[in-house]
């Protein structure tokens, strides 16, 4: 499918920062490319489902686990062209694989606040915290949202990672998403 679909969830999750494995599969694709995307899973002996309070398509295979892709949201958050644009191409398994921005994962991610979500949001951050286009983040989520976020976010790190990557965390918090930090950048100018 190329760049007609992205990789979003765990998939994405993986491609970034590979500390857990996913069973299912999710995927954003344009309205327009569903129809190829669903001939392609169909023939792959997925069923497809759409139920009627949901928006997303869900595809189910008997051995093959579940597939859900999503063409107008993900939650609160549009399926839009930007999200396509900002999308990278990496490696999940071996295999190039097309997956949403790490700013667009994070969005996601923390729009959904779930503690899974949160989780992932700190393995993350823990990897990938440099990478992170910080503008780029706070325009596309919210300062509010990242600050509600900042506190609960260290304490989910995983315990394998240990408690210095958790202080870590939390001063690369304090540093990127506080208020506090905001005003002492404003003092400074």
């Amino acid at each position: 499918m190329g760049q007609r679909a992205l990789f979003i969830g765990g998939v994405a999750v993986e491609c970034y920062a590979p500390y857990r494995r996913t069973h299912d599969i999710d995927l954003v694709v344009r309205e327009r490319d569903l129809h190829d995307l669903r001939a392609c899973l169909e023939g792959m002996g997925f069923a497809h489902h759409r139920p009627p309070h949901l928006v997303k398509h869900s595809f189910k295979g008997r051995e093959a686990g579940e597939v859900d892709v999503y063409t107008e949201s993900v939650g609160r958050i549009s399926v839009d062209e930007d999200l396509f644009r900002r999308g990278r191409e990496l490696r999940y398994a071996g295999t190039p694989v097309f997956v949403v921005s790490l700013e667009d994962l994070l969005r996601l991610k923390l729009v959904a606040g779930r503690e899974i979500d949160l989780t992932d949001v700190a393995v993350l951050l823990h990897e990938r915290g440099g990478d992170v286009a910080m503008g780029r983040l706070q325009s596309l989520v919210g300062r509010a949202i990242l600050e509600a976020a900042a506190s609960r976010i260290p304490d989910l790190l995983p315990q394998e990672y240990g408690w210095q990557a958790r202080q870590r965390l939390k001063g690369w918090l304090r540093a990127n998403w506080t208020t506090e930090s905001n005003s002492r950048r404003r003092a400074r100018r």
